[in-house]
C-alpha cells in the first residue's frame, strides 16, 4: 500500500505542476495516458525518483510496466 500511495504522490505532483486537477490516480491508466498530462520527460522524472527511493527501476524487470498499477505491482513483488 505504501508503494501505491507514493506512486500516486509522484504522478499527481507532476500532473498538478503541469496544470492538471485530478483528485486521485487511477492505477489502471497507461503510464502516458492523456488525462494525466504527462510527457516522456515527466515519466523519466517519476521513474528516476522511483529508482532513487526504492532502489530499482520498474523498467529493469522482465516486462516493462504499461500502467501505474503495473509499477506498484513490480515494487510490491520486489520488497
Amino acid at each position: 500500500m505504501a508503494h501505491a500511495q507514493r506512486i500516486a504522490e509522484l504522478v499527481l505532483g507532476i500532473h498538478r505542476r503541469n496544470g492538471g486537477q485530478l483528485p486521485s490516480l487511477d492505477f489502471s491508466l497507461p503510464l502516458l495516458d492523456r488525462s494525466l498530462g504527462l510527457d516522456s520527460l515527466d515519466l523519466a522524472e517519476i521513474m528516476a525518483a522511483v529508482e532513487k527511493e526504492f532502489g530499482q527501476s520498474p523498467f529493469d524487470s522482465g516486462e516493462p510496466p504499461r500502467t501505474w498499477g503495473d509499477v506498484v505491482d513490480l515494487l510490491d513483488r520486489s520488497s
